[in-house]
């Protein structure tokens, strides 16, 4: 509960610094372009992010199926959008996938397979980030959309780099168990020997247990690596969605400078360097690359305009829906144990 409350604080505060620093220099001038969004167009790009959602809680559906053939895919959506909520208010994006395989277990999903199920999901999504990555960089190297200052570039460059590490981390993992687990296993020795840690015990078992679900599901994924090519495919169409979001959004303020082509190369930047900032939402990393990036075809007040709607429409609504979407499914869960 401590955790969560710092969580909310953390977050209140960086959103507070965040909406600060964008409508301090020029409030009027953003306000004034505020009020002439299309509204129609808005409305589209906020269809466009619901169908990103539907994408992504399809590959969900695909591993979930494995192990419950009649599972409905408006369950797996209704996940998909809890996830949002709770992904949302914890750091690194991590409160999401506990919640969703207590859900499951509700739904009849045992935690084993459920756990495998997210596992791959999870490497099929991350597969795909990746893809998206590489698209992003190709496309920027050959039409030179940006010319970014080094911190920058090395802000791109570290958060590819650590998704490539994550991703080969799994890989190796399922690949070499008994090695990976003796090497993670002395990292948190080290970690527990310099304080970092405390009941090192507890912690080095819930690890073992999370690597060997890493380890079966990626013996599952090897038996099944069509249902792998399924995951990363809709993953891929849920970021695509994703990441044209931010044309829409300017379409909608009525500036044409963003084009589809740099709105995926720039939001695919934007994702990579999100990935590992810490606070809640990425707040305050997000906002910064965004307009970093952006800022090469816009300028304020459009600008920052633009900012704020796009954050609106895949952070701050995706929250809202996903907080209702909770609130729903608990109260149906409290019904049947009622019963």
């Amino acid at each position: 509960m401590k955790k969560k409350k710092l969580s909310f604080l953390i977050l209140i505060l960086a959103m507070g610094l965040v909406l600060y620093f964008t409508l301090k220099d020029d409030f009027s001038g953003i306000i004034l372009q505020l009020s002439k969004v299309n509204i129609l167009i808005f409305l589209f790009a906020i269809l466009i992010f619901l169908l990103s959602l539907l994408f992504k809680s399809i590959s969900l559906i695909t591993f979930l199926k494995e192990y419950k053939n009649d599972y409905k895919i408006s369950n797996s959506f209704k996940l998909t959008l809890i996830s949002q909520f709770l992904n949302g208010i914890t750091p690194f994006q991590t409160g999401g996938q506990p919640f969703q395989i207590y859900l499951l277990k509700k739904d009849g999903i045992r935690i084993s397979d459920s756990t495998n199920a997210m596992l791959k999901d999870f490497i099929s999504y991350q597969i795909a980030l990746i893809l998206m990555g590489l698209f992003a960089i190709v496309i920027n190297y050959s039409f030179g959309f940006i010319n970014q200052s080094r911190f920058i570039d090395f802000l791109v460059f570290f958060g590819f780099s650590i998704n490539i590490i994550v991703l080969i981390f799994l890989l190796l993992i399922i690949s070499v168990k008994k090695a990976m687990i003796n090497l993670v296993m002395k990292v948190f020795d080290l970690l527990y020997r310099f304080k970092f840690i405390r009941r090192l015990s507890i912690t080095k078992e819930k690890i073992k247990e999370s690597l060997n679900h890493f380890y079966d599901a990626g013996n599952e994924i090897k038996k099944n690596k069509r249902k792998l090519f399924q995951g990363v495919f809709y993953n891929l169409i849920s970021l695509v969605l994703l990441y044209v979001i931010p044309f829409f959004i300017f379409s909608s303020l009525g500036n044409h400078g963003v084009t589809l082509l740099n709105s995926v190369v720039f939001i695919a930047f934007v994702m990579l360097i999100g990935n590992f900032i810490p606070i809640p939402g990425a707040t305050g990393g997000i906002e910064y690359s965004f307009l970093q990036f952006f800022g090469v075809c816009v300028k304020n007040p459009l600008l920052s305009s633009g900012m704020l709607l796009w954050r609106f429409v895949t952070y701050i609504f995706g929250m809202i829906i996903g907080f209702f979407t909770l609130l729903t499914k608990k109260n149906l869960i409290d019904k049947k144990e009622k019963l």
